[in-house]
Order: structure tokens, then sequence, then C-alpha cells
């Protein structure tokens, strides 16, 4: 990848650490289990089930190259939609692997810079995303709870550890990106602050020709957040957007619900617990949320999969929405990779 060689290093740590991590989990959930019941089950499911969940995921991925292709040209600089895609799909993919989903957004803002957008424009419109990402995760979490109070209030009693955190932690990061989109003088101290810092630190070689360029910077980030705050049916259709993509997601399990030959519960119930435990396990600081996501599973669809079931269809979610998609959005990136370096050329 097109980074300097900490970087590289950087990414694959924690690529290493989330394999370490998938490993160890796996090995406890399964430890005691019979394998040979494990695999048979595996192999019985429902195919064309499954292929309904990695559509899910492509949605789910789709749904946040639209909001970038919608932002960008409301702000006057359209993006093709193809290459709001494979932005997208840069973003899952370093959002995977780094801990509590940071490494998504910078790559981005690198990629974009590569396809000559500004920075000042790129993290306004990645930070309105996330923003209203966070939002629409916590609104589709109250949305299922007010239809399924019983299975709502079920499924959080089973996470009862996990779910006050993630509402803290996802509920203070949406407060705090609003104020960064609402607030220029609050932007500018962090900055500066930062700024000073590293030069205090001897990170920042030129600190004066830094600080001209920030206050260039932010000159063009205040006037793309001006216009994002005036257009309030921006908003509603990024926030709809948002929803359907948080409502993909969530519909995973269902998909592996009924690949495994279960029809008792319907979509809205299994939405209303993953998008629960969406909000739970989010927050961990851990790649992928690995260890929480899998442990929660267990937790949140206990009323939902027999013993006997609930750890395959635990690995089918997981493997539908992590990891399989993990492989597919590497290969984007490679990808996206070789085009830059061919336009080099």
């Amino acid at each position: 990848m097109p980074f300097n060689n900490e970087k590289k290093a950087s990414y694959g740590r924690n690529l290493i650490l989330m394999l370490l991590l998938t490993i160890i989990t796996l090995t406890a959930i399964l430890k005691g289990n019979d394998m040979n019941h494990l695999i048979s089950t595996l192999k019985t499911a429902d195919g064309l089930w499954l292929l309904f969940g990695l559509c899910c995921m492509f949605v789910f991925v789709s749904c946040e190259g639209l909001n970038m292709y919608q932002i960008s040209r409301s702000l006057g600089w359209p993006l093709g939609f193809s290459r709001c895609e494979q932005y997208a799909f840069i973003g899952f993919y370093f959002s995977s692997i780094t801990p509590s989903s940071s490494g998504g957004q910078p790559v981005q803002m690198y990629y974009m810079k590569k396809d000559h957008i500004c920075l000042a424009n790129s993290s306004v419109m990645i930070l309105f995303i996330v923003f209203v990402y966070q939002m629409a995760m916590l609104l589709l979490a109250g949305i299922m709870a007010l239809i399924y109070p019983n299975l709502a209030l079920r499924t959080a009693g089973h996470l009862k550890y996990l779910l006050p955190f993630g509402l803290v932690m996802n509920g203070g990061a949406a407060i705090l990106m609003a104020l960064f989109l609402c607030s220029e003088k609050l932007v500018q101290k962090i900055l500066l602050f930062s700024l000073r810092a590293g030069a205090w630190f001897h990170l920042v070689k030129h600190p004066q020709e830094s600080q001209q360029r920030i206050l260039t910077e932010l000159k063009q980030y205040h006037h793309s957040a001006q216009l994002i705050r005036q257009k309030p049916l921006l908003f509603l259709r990024v926030l709809l957007t948002s929803l359907l993509q948080m409502a993909a997601l969530s519909s995973v399990p269902y998909c592996t619900y009924r690949a495994l030959g279960y029809y008792n519960f319907s979509v809205g119930e299994l939405v209303t617990c993953q998008s629960i435990l969406t909000v739970s396990a989010s927050a961990i600081p851990t790649p992928g949320a690995v260890g929480a996501a899998e442990g929660g599973f267990l937790f949140a669809f206990k009323d939902i999969f027999d013993a006997g079931s609930i750890k395959t269809a635990m690995l089918l979610s997981r493997g539908i929405s992590l990891y399989l998609f993990l492989l597919i959005s590497f290969c984007v990136c490679m990808a996206v990779q070789i085009r830059i370096s061919r336009s080099k050329h």
C-alpha cells in the first residue's frame, strides 16, 4: 500500500492482531463442542440465503458510496459513483483491521487526495458521513426497540455489560462530531494545539509553514461545513441512506437464520437483536470488534437460535459480515492501488 514503512508496519501489526484475536476467540468459543456436528451443519446450510447475506453486505458498503456521491454533488465537486464505491470498500477494509474502526477514514482521505480532492473537502465529507452513521446506528436500534419492546429488553439484558458502554461511546462520538461540524473555533483550537504539541516534541519540522497551511485548509473546511449545514434535505437523504445501510448490516443474521432452516422469527426481530448488538460491540477497541462481536452474538441471539446451532450461526454471520467481505475489500484496495500507480506513470 502507498504508505511509508511505519504506516505499513502499523497496518500489518493490526491485521496480525486481528487474526490472533480471531483464533483465540473462536478457540475459546468452540472448545468442547462436537466439531463434526458443527461442520455437518455448515455443509447443509442453504447457500441461496447465504448469498442474500452477502448481498446485504454489498448494500451496506454501497450505501456509504452513495452518501459520498450525494454529498460531493451537493458541495459542487461531484464524484463518479464507481469512485465513491471504491472509497467505501477502502474504508471498510481499513476500519475492520484497526482498533475502534479508526483507520478507515484517514486512508479514505489519503486516496481522495491522490484523486485531487483537497483534504478540507474530504475531511468534511467523511466527518459528516461518520456523524450520520453514528446517529443511524442509534436510531435504528431505538426504532426496533419501540417495535419489539419485549425482545429488545431481553436482548439488552443479555448485553447488560456491553450495551451501556456502547451507548456512551457512540453517543459521545456523535456529539463530538456534531461539534466539529458546527464549531469553527473548536476545530481551529484543536488543530493548532496539536501543531504546537508536535513542534514541542520535534515531530513537526516547519511549524510556521504548517500553521499557514492548516489555516488555509480550515477556510475551505469551514466553507464546506457551512454548505452542509445549509442543506437540511441533504442531511435527510444521507440519514435515510445510512438507516438502509444499518438495516442491511443487521439483516445478515436473518439470512443466516434462514440458511440454517429456521423460520419462526421475523426479519424485524433479528434486526432488533443485531442492531442492539452493533451499538454494544462497535465501540470495543479491537480490530473489527473481534471478541466482543462473536461473544455478544451468543448472548444477543440466545432467544433466537437453539444451543446446538447458535455457534454455527455466529460463524456464518461473522464469516459473511466481516471475514469474507474483508477479503473482497482487500481485492478492491489492490485494484485501486494499481489504478493509482498506473496513473502516475
